[in-house]
């Protein structure tokens, strides 16, 4: 056999084997059988807050990946939440691999710092930071109550991981949300008139990011 037709005939029985791999790979279901797919519920729990109030400095993860059968820390299959305790004159340092993490001050007054640079906080107070390479490094500056600061700590890695994605690009800046800001918000919405005249049934706010108009969110997730 020439040469040439050597390399054809491996060249078929690669793509043979290629293609029988491939085709191992497949699943084919009847529809009604899959268009609502049997998944494990999420279940009500409860991550009480003497979790945080004793203990030394700590990230205390509410992490049910075991209820979830999902690989990997979880509390749903897109968000990680956890409590951070953070005793008086420690430090704790933080890193998820997320497009966005979010941080609202529990209980005491502390520093932030870390690549986006560095914010005092307090109680009532919270912060998103955008897609972070390093750690953020948290430190407690006083608290009267339990010794320690207390934090609760969300972010997405779940949803990266699931999708096998890093990412990588900034879609807001670090944003910071003060207690009295908040409650000055409020205050005034208490006073803003309805547009029909009537009373308004309910005082809030929702908290939105100068990146994500159309959505009115914290962040773009």
């Amino acid at each position: 056999m020439a040469d040439k037709d050597l390399a054809a005939e491996c060249v078929k029985k690669n793509m043979s084997d290629t293609e029988a791999l491939w085709s191992s790979r497949a699943d084919v279901y009847e529809y009604g059988s899959a268009a609502n797919p049997e998944m494990a519920p999420i279940p009500v729990l409860v991550h009480p807050p003497t979790l945080h109030q004793s203990g030394p400095t700590r990230v205390v993860p509410f992490d049910i990946d075991d209820y979830l059968e999902i690989d990997g820390q979880c509390t749903s299959p897109n968000l990680m939440a956890s409590f951070l305790r953070v005793e008086v004159g420690t430090n704790l340092g933080t890193k998820a691999i997320a497009s966005s993490q979010a941080f609202y001050v529990i209980r005491g007054t502390g520093v932030t710092s870390g690549e986006h640079g560095t914010i005092t906080w307090s109680e009532g107070d919270l912060f998103v930071v955008p897609v972070t390479e390093g750690e953020l490094t948290h430190s407690c500056v006083s608290d009267d109550k339990f010794g320690g600061a207390a934090i609760y700590w969300v972010h997405d890695q779940p949803l990266m991981d699931y999708i096998g994605a890093k990412p990588n690009v900034k879609k807001f800046e670090p944003t910071l949300y003060k207690k009295q800001d908040l409650l000055k918000s409020v205050e005034e919405i208490r006073h803003m008139p309805m547009e029909d005249g009537s009373e308004r049934n309910r005082v809030g706010v929702l908290l939105g990011n100068k990146a994500c108009k159309q959505t009115k969110t914290l962040t773009h997730v």
